[in-house]
């Protein structure tokens, strides 16, 4: 009988690869699903050898993620799935991203429901599924798991934004419609991820474009280009507390058929930038002084994360660190290149 693994998808993208990371330190026998091998194996080779040799990390090649039964094959011998891909694009929103993502997911929850040892699936989710992005953000409210984006195909048409923010939405909507049809032998989560900040030890690491979606590039645009000094999104989550939840998640006492919305904290980037430029003197002609006002909306939104904290803790990467991790990445990366 082959042994069970935790099947990963997006693997390549920077919350595949830290929660591969931390999959692997945890001794976890790993399928990690790869659009290319040619683009991809050699690399993740090279990274793990040992946890190959010991065959507690394979590969399984799937070209294309929203091809009907995508998944049936390497999700038949699986324990569980960590579905962290998802369709981003910055033009021809219905065809590239918005159809796309619920075939992503379709495609995962069909294999699943197909596998008869899959125990539960976890799936990457987004904040932006509970609030429609910039609007909600001034409201003065407090968003919970209850809360549902209400943005529609028409609004999401508009800009790459508001296209991610619908086909979370609707592809997390349209599972849930999944799980109460079929009523299948697994559980499924979601986990409701923020901005995302920290490390990037995914494959072929660049300075991110400023003009990408993602906290990263967020943060990046914010402290070199100084053209946000004013956040008004700012609730963040470090890369490494994103993966280690992702597993939590596996452990079958956090309760299943569930939405988790994720946040850690507010990115204060005002404050960080001053820091940044008093312990990296050679960065203060690159990175503008901080404005003493956060810059933060007067009647700011809240997230509610008591569900979060009671089943995934209250300690986490401050804001700062994870800022400073993405300023070493970018220093790295030029010292190299």
């Amino acid at each position: 009988m082959a042994t069970p693994y935790i099947l990963l998808t997006g693997a390549t993208g920077n919350v595949g690869a830290v929660i591969l990371e931390h999959l692997i330190a945890a001794n976890q026998s790993v399928n990690a699903v790869l659009r290319s091998f040619a683009k991809s194996k050699a690399f993740l080779e090279a990274k793990y050898p040992s946890a190959i040799t010991a065959g507690t990390l394979t590969f399984t090649e799937i070209p294309d993620l929203a091809a009907p039964g995508a998944f049936h094959a390497p999700a038949a011998n699986a324990s569980n799935i960590i579905h962290v891909a998802t369709p981003l694009a910055y033009s021809d929103f219905q065809n590239a991203m918005i159809e796309p993502a619920w075939k992503f997911d379709h495609n995962i929850l069909a294999a699943a429901s197909a596998s008869p040892s899959v125990k539960r699936v976890v799936i990457t989710g987004s904040t932006v599924s509970t609030m429609r992005i910039p609007h909600d953000v001034v409201t003065g409210k407090t968003f919970t798991e209850a809360n549902y984006n209400p943005i529609t195909l028409e609004e999401a048409l508009a800009n790459p934004s508001s296209a991610y923010q619908y086909s979370k939405t609707m592809s997390e909507q349209k599972s849930w419609a999944y799980m109460a049809e079929t009523k299948p032998h697994f559980d499924l989560v979601f986990l409701l991820v923020p901005l995302v900040t920290g490390r990037s030890p995914e494959q072929g690491y660049a300075p991110p474009s400023r003009e990408r979606m993602g906290g990263i590039a967020l943060v990046s645009r914010f402290l070199f280009d100084g053209k946000e000094r004013s956040l008004y999104f700012a609730y963040f989550m470090d890369v490494d507390d994103v993966a280690r939840v992702h597993i939590k998640a596996l452990d079958p006492s956090v309760p299943g058929n569930e939405r988790y919305l994720l946040h850690s904290g507010l990115l204060h980037l005002n404050e960080y930038a001053n820091r940044l430029r008093e312990k990296y003197p050679e960065l203060r002609d690159r990175i503008a002084p901080g404005k003493e006002d956060e810059g933060f909306p007067e009647q700011m939104s809240k997230f509610d994360v008591s569900k979060m904290e009671k089943v995934f803790g209250t300690q986490w990467v401050d804001g700062f660190e994870s800022v400073e991790a993405i300023v070493k990445d970018a220093l790295a990366y030029e010292a190299t290149h």
